[in-house]
């Protein structure tokens, strides 16, 4: 139930509303129904939302070394453009965990041009006989 708030504030700020005043709106709805005790889980719940939301919006490129960072853009160019983002709407990340290559996440997207992929893409093609 909390998330159907949560979801409501966030409803009422995209069409215009201040934060502050959807939050004061549903208080005051759930204060008339007897059932403001549930304005902590609803903060929780719009917490998850935000990041959700956020998560979504942001464009990550993961690279193994900071010094493949240039060529890494490079090699991902296409992949941008399919994504419409530009170089400044990019947040790049080292990622400890790839040996090499790189990936890149947003928008509901996912190209991963890493040495794992292409290592179990190999190991698919040779045992799939």
């Amino acid at each position: 139930m909390a998330e159907h708030y949560a979801r409501a504030i966030w409803e009422l700020v995209l069409r215009g509303m201040t934060p502050k005043k959807a939050v004061q709106a549903v208080h005051e709805r759930l204060i008339a129904r007897g059932r403001a005790a549930l304005m902590p889980h609803i903060a929780k719940a719009l917490e998850r939302l935000a990041a959700r939301v956020s998560q979504k919006e942001t464009i990550v490129l993961s690279i193994a070394r900071k010094q493949d960072e240039h060529k890494t853009l490079a090699q991902a160019k296409s992949a941008l453009a399919g994504l419409s983002a530009s170089r400044d709407e990019i947040e790049v990340r080292i990622d400890e965990t790839l040996i090499g290559g790189w990936r890149l996440e947003g928008g509901e997207h996912l190209v991963d041009a890493s040495y794992k992929m292409q290592l179990l893409d190999m190991y698919t093609a040779a045992t799939a006989r």
